[in-house]
């Protein structure tokens, strides 16, 4: 059986949907998709993700906020669709957790840059609406822990001896090795601003996590009939909440702030009149390039072969990481 009749499958017995065809959807990174239609043509878009370190109770809780958001009518939420059982996400393969969201006709960029002035404007006003909502009872809370830090951290400590899990395993031994010292003065420094912001009063709000280009579906059909709020900006919905959190404002804005254009004060029309602390904005941009560094590490680290996903990956680490 393959993939699309794997999915057909599984939409039919645990959501009840009948799907008359499916097809393969080779978008984003690091997850499986497919479209899946009925007889009326595309109707669900549907995703298959491994069951992280965090659980499918994690990403549950997560959709669930999603879910509870776009009940209250923040209309750019995009959450899945319930199953039989009235589950967001379900475990409906042995390590594999799926999720099927109805299918938007729109349009996404294939990285996360903000280069539209005016959809930057548009984001942050988006934003600004999600911080300034009440939290969710669902919300779960950001922590301060970098992801797979400590792989990064063993990784660190074996450099000595030749890696040979796959074809770029070497590869990243000696990329790790060159910059020893640089990867080691990162940590240390992300770990002087967690403890300054951890201190601070300042209050969390929801943030998204991920609020990048590439995460913002620009729909372009009747699904947008919604009025927008501000001006294009109706057109605009935030997928991804997997990554949902109560954290420091500034885990978005680091993602949407910068670039030619002043955004801040759309952001500030729908937030309020507060100011971003540089030092929250530079926690989050020294979180990220650890938490990206330290996955690619992890992955190359255990068996992988030579695919477009690793090609990818090995391309982000170098990046990331000087040599």
């Amino acid at each position: 059986m393959n993939s699309c009749d794997l999915v057909a499958g599984i939409l039919n017995e645990h959501w009840g949907f009948g799907a008359t065809e499916v097809s393969y959807a080779p978008v984003g990174f690091g997850s499986y998709h497919w479209i899946a239609s009925g007889d009326d043509g595309p109707r669900w878009f549907v995703t298959a993700e491994r069951v992280g370190s965090d659980g499918e109770q994690t990403i549950a809780s997560a959709i669930q906020t999603a879910r509870q958001l776009a009940d209250r009518g923040y209309e750019f939420v995009v959450p899945p669709l319930p199953d039989r059982t009235g589950r967001l996400v379900r475990e409906a393969l042995p390590g594999w957790t799926f999720q099927v969201l109805p299918y938007l006709h729109g349009w996404s960029t294939p990285d996360g840059a903000w280069d539209d002035p005016a959809e930057r404007e548009q984001i942050a006003r988006i934003v600004g609406r999600l911080h300034a909502a009440t939290p969710p009872d669902a919300l779960q809370r950001w922590d301060f822990a970098v992801p797979d830090c400590d792989a990064l951290l063993a990784a660190l400590a074996d450099l000595d001896r030749r890696w040979s899990t796959g074809p770029y395993a070497e590869p990243t031994r000696l990329r790790l090795a060159g910059a020893y010292e640089y990867v080691h003065r990162r940590l240390e420094h992300y770990d002087a601003l967690a403890r300054e912001i951890e201190a601070s009063d300042e209050p969390w709000v929801v943030t998204h996590g991920e609020p990048h280009s590439a995460n913002v579906l620009r729909v372009t059909d009747d699904a947008a009939s919604t009025a927008p709020r501000n001006g294009d900006a109706g057109r605009m919905r935030l997928v991804d909440w997997e990554t949902v959190r109560l954290a420091p404002r500034e885990r978005d804005l680091a993602a949407i702030l910068g670039g030619p254009t002043d955004v801040l004060p759309a952001y500030q029309s729908e937030a309020g009149p507060v100011t971003p602390r540089a030092a929250a904005l530079e926690l989050f941009d020294v979180w990220w390039s650890l938490a990206e560094i330290a996955s690619y590490v992890r992955l190359f680290r255990q068996p992988h072969g030579d695919s477009e996903d690793t090609r990818q990956s090995w391309q982000e680490l170098t990046e990331y990481v000087p040599s």
